[in-house]
C-alpha cells in the first residue's frame, strides 16, 4: 500500500479541477455539492470557504473528504464508483488516519461534528477520529444518525418510456404554490435528521422553487405530492426529495413522478413528448441520475424507475444492482454518523 498521500486542495474551484474526472453516480454528494456552492458563490463569497480533501494511491483518487465551512457541519466522505472495490480494510485504516492527520491542522479535534457517505470509510475515518482524541484526553463517541443505500440510474437502466405522454398531473412549481405545498414540505421534514423549525422548513422551501428543479404532482386540481431535485454537476444530478400525501399513497405517484423527471434529465422522453418537459433542462442533461433510500425494500419504486439498487432475498442477501455498461456494481451503502461529546451526567 505504498505511495498513499493526502492532498489539500487550496481552495474550492482547485477542488472541482482535481474532482472533475471523477464525476460518476457514486461522487454526486460531493462533485454536486461543490458545483453547487460555486455557483452560490457568485451572490456571496462565503460559499466558497471550506475543507477540500483528496486520497490518492499512486495517481488514481480514492477518496474525498469535503465540507463547506459557511454553514455546514456535515463532513461528506466518497469514493469514485470504479475504485471502490480496491477499498480494503487495512487499506481504508491508513486512508482513515492520513486524513484525520490532514483535517487536524485546521480544525479542533474537539469539534462535533457529521460525516456522510460510504458506509466502510466513514466507519474507519470516525473511529480513527476517536481515537485520535482518546489519545490526547479528549472524550467523544459517534452516534449513528441513519443510514441509506445510495444508486443511480442512466439511459441504459431506464425502462422504455411511455408511449403516450403520462405527466399531465406533474407541473413545475412556483411560489404560487407554496401556502399550498408547505404542508406537505413540513410533513416531509418529519422523516429527516435532526429537527428544524417551521421558518427553517419554509425558507428551504423558498429557496428551492425558485431553482427550478422542484415539481407538484396535482389530483382533481389539489397538489397531493411534490418531487425535488439537486446538486447539478457536469454528468449528474440527484433526486433530493421524494414525497405523496398519506392519502394517496400505493397510487403509483411515486414512481409516475421520479420515472418522468429520470427520463428529463436523461433526455429521454416519450414518443408523444411531455409538455410539462418541452425545455431541456436549464442545467443540462446528465449521464446519471442519482437517489438516496431509506433502505433496500423502500427501493422498490426508485428500481422500477430504472435505479440499480439490489433485491434482497428472504436470507438477506443482495442481488443484482449491477451497471448493464461498466458491469460495476451500480449502489452503496451510505451512512451519517455524528461526532459527540458525551453528555455530562446530572448529580443530584
Amino acid at each position: 500500500m505504498g505511495n498513499i498521500r493526502c492532498v489539500r486542495f487550496p481552495s474550492l474551484e482547485a477542488a472541482i479541477e482535481a474532482i472533475a474526472p471523477y464525476d460518476d453516480g457514486f461522487m454526486n454528494f460531493c462533485v454536486g455539492s461543490l458545483h453547487e456552492h460555486l455557483h452560490k458563490s457568485s451572490e456571496d463569497d462565503k460559499f466558497k470557504k471550506g475543507h477540500f480533501f483528496g486520497l490518492y494511491h499512486g495517481e488514481d483518487l480514492e477518496l474525498t473528504l469535503t465540507v463547506h465551512a459557511a454553514h455546514d457541519t456535515t463532513w461528506k466522505l466518497l469514493c469514485p464508483q470504479h475504485r471502490q472495490s480496491s477499498l480494503t480494510p487495512a487499506f481504508l485504516d491508513t486512508a482513515a488516519n492520513l486524513l484525520v492527520d490532514a483535517v487536524l491542522q485546521s480544525v479542533d479535534p474537539r469539534s462535533a461534528f457529521q460525516v456522510f457517505g460510504y458506509k466502510a470509510a466513514v466507519d474507519a475515518f470516525t473511529a480513527a477520529w476517536t481515537a485520535r482524541a482518546a489519545a490526547t484526553g479528549v472524550e467523544l463517541s459517534v452516534k449513528p444518525l441513519y443510514s441509506t443505500v445510495s444508486s443511480y440510474a442512466t439511459r441504459e437502466t431506464i425502462p422504455p418510456p411511455p408511449s403516450a405522454p403520462s405527466t399531465s398531473a406533474l407541473a413545475l412549481a412556483t411560489m404560487a404554490d407554496f401556502e399550498e405545498l408547505i404542508p406537505l414540505y413540513l410533513d416531509f421534514s418529519t422523516y429527516a435528521p435532526g429537527t428544524r423549525t417551521r421558518e427553517e422548513d419554509e425558507a428551504r422551501l423558498r429557496g428551492l422553487i425558485p431553482s427550478g428543479l422542484t415539481w407538484v404532482y396535482r389530483v382533481d386540481g389539489a397538489i397531493v405530492g411534490f418531487i425535488s431535485l439537486g446538486r447539478p454537476s457536469p454528468k449528474t444530478i440527484a433526486v433530493r426529495h421524494v414525497y405523496v400525501h398519506p392519502a394517496h399513497r400505493r397510487k403509483g405517484i411515486a414512481e409516475a413522478m421520479v420515472g418522468a423527471v429520470t427520463r428529463y434529465f436523461l433526455g429521454v422522453q416519450s414518443a408523444g413528448g411531455e409538455d410539462v418537459f418541452a425545455e431541456p433542462p436549464a442545467v443540462g442533461v446528465k449521464d446519471f441520475v442519482c437517489i438516496n433510500a431509506v433502505d433496500i425494500a423502500a427501493s422498490r419504486v426508485y428500481r422500477r424507475a430504472g435505479f440499480l439498487f439490489p433485491e434482497q432475498t428472504a436470507d438477506g442477501v443482495e442481488r443484482g444492482g449491477i451497471d448493464p455498461k461498466s458491469g460495476q456494481k451500480g449502489w452503496f451503502y451510505s451512512v451519517l454518523r455524528g461526532i459527540t461529546k458525551p453528555v455530562p451526567e446530572e448529580t443530584a
